[in-house]
């Protein structure tokens, strides 16, 4: 499936991946990937595009030379440049977007859901961490609109964050907050969406969230 791109002038350049199939009439919802600290992820997470395709999401990444984590700035640019001109291609729902987020860009998702948890429709996390600029795996945010959000993390077992999701999978479901958390045997900080397990994980959660208004 080609990629469209583009470059608002306010925003970061884009490749947006979408179905001939999306239409306005039914159109796909948006996935946003945020990339780790070091290289803008195209490889990995682009080859999941035919795939959430086939699901009824479109993929939004972003191709970055210099790659650094992640600032609010870039965060901003995201949001209030780029995804409104994605927002206009036909056949794309770009309203309350899932955020897609491995390493430094699962903690900016989470910084995001936070600050605006009514934007995001879902958060998809790989190898963060259940901390916040204000809160952590013990205080989570606490609304009804931080609780209409689900989050699913993927954390390998030896990474140093694993027993802070054991610790979240408690205290954040009490908080009311919809979090599941898949620990995968093995594994260590990295990213675990190659693994057919957990794609098959997180293309159920996309199927059960596409359910939903």
């Amino acid at each position: 499936m080609p990629a469209r791109t583009g470059a608002p002038a306010n925003g970061l350049p884009y490749r947006l991946f979408v179905s001939k199939q999306a239409t306005p009439e039914h159109p796909h919802r948006l996935v946003v990937w945020l990339h780790p600290t070091g290289t803008d992820g195209l490889t990995l997470v682009e080859p999941l595009a035919d795939a959430l395709a086939a699901r009824g999401y479109a993929l939004l990444t972003f191709p970055r030379e210099h790659v650094q984590g992640w600032s609010g700035a870039n965060a901003n640019r995201v949001m209030l440049g780029t995804l409104p001109e994605v927002a206009r291609v036909p056949g794309v729902d770009a309203e309350r977007p899932v955020l897609l987020g491995f390493s430094a860009g699962a903690q900016m998702a989470l910084e995001l859901w936070s600050a605006r948890p009514d934007a995001f429709r879902a958060l998809v996390l790989v190898a963060g961490a259940p901390r916040l600029s204000h809160g952590d795996e013990h205080a989570p945010p606490r609304s009804p609109a931080h609780a209409r959000v689900p989050l699913l993390s993927f954390i390998g077992e030896t990474d140093g964050s694993a027993p802070l999701w054991r610790t979240a999978l408690e205290s954040w479901r009490a908080a009311g907050l919809r979090l599941d958390s898949r620990e995968v045997p093995g594994q260590g900080h990295t990213w675990l969406l190659s693994q057919p397990h957990e794609q098959m994980a997180l293309f159920q959660f996309l199927a059960e969230l596409s359910q939903t208004p």
